[in-house]
C-alpha cells in the first residue's frame, strides 16, 4: 500500500479549496492598459460634421485644427453649435454684413478675451472654419467671410472632405 496521507492533507470529500492568484490577473490588466493607451488616437476627427452637409471635395490633406466653427445649410447658418439665422433671410438681404453672425462673432471675441485676461496663454487668433454645404451660393459664402472679417475673424478656414 502507498502513503497514507497525513492527518493535516486529508480532506472531506466533496469541498475544493482554490486560492486565486492576483498576479497573472494584473499582468493581463496591465498589458490591455498599454495597449489601449498606445492605440489611442489623439488626432481623430475634430470636425464633426452634420449630417445634413454636405461637404465639397478636395484633394488637401493639411489636418484641421480646433477654432470656431460657423456650419452652413440649405436652411440654417450655425455658430459654434448655435442658430444665429435662417439662410432664405441673409441671402435675401442686398447688405454685405449679416448681423446675427456679426453679433454671434462678436459675443464669442468677448468671450475669449474674458478668458485670456485670466489664462494669458488663451489668446484671441481670430480663427474659423466655416463648414458650407456644397450647395449653398457664393454671395451667401461671401456675406459669412465678410461678417467674419468684420468681427476680426481674419482667419478663415473652409472645411472641405478629402478625395484622392
Amino acid at each position: 500500500m502507498p502513503f497514507a496521507p497525513s492527518k493535516k492533507k486529508r480532506r472531506k470529500p466533496g469541498i475544493v479549496l482554490a486560492t486565486l492568484t492576483l498576479t497573472s490577473l494584473m499582468d493581463m490588466m496591465t498589458i490591455i492598459l498599454i495597449f489601449l493607451l498606445k492605440s489611442f488616437s489623439a488626432e481623430g476627427d475634430i470636425l464633426a460634421v452634420d449630417p445634413k452637409l454636405k461637404l465639397p471635395v478636395s484633394t488637401s490633406r493639411e489636418a484641421p485644427k480646433m477654432k470656431l466653427i460657423i456650419q452652413l445649410s440649405t436652411d440654417d447658418i450655425i455658430v459654434d453649435g448655435l442658430k444665429v439665422a435662417e439662410v432664405k433671410n441673409a441671402g435675401s438681404s442686398q447688405d454685405l454684413l449679416i448681423k446675427p453672425v456679426y453679433d454671434a462673432l462678436m459675443k464669442n471675441t468677448k468671450r475669449i478675451e474674458f478668458i485670456g485676461r485670466e489664462n494669458p496663454s488663451l489668446k484671441f487668433a481670430g480663427e474659423v472654419v466655416i463648414q458650407g454645404d456644397r450647395r449653398i451660393s457664393f454671395d451667401l459664402l461671401k456675406k459669412i467671410m465678410y461678417s467674419c472679417g468684420q468681427a476680426g475673424y481674419g482667419n478663415i478656414s473652409l472645411a472641405v472632405m478629402y478625395s484622392e
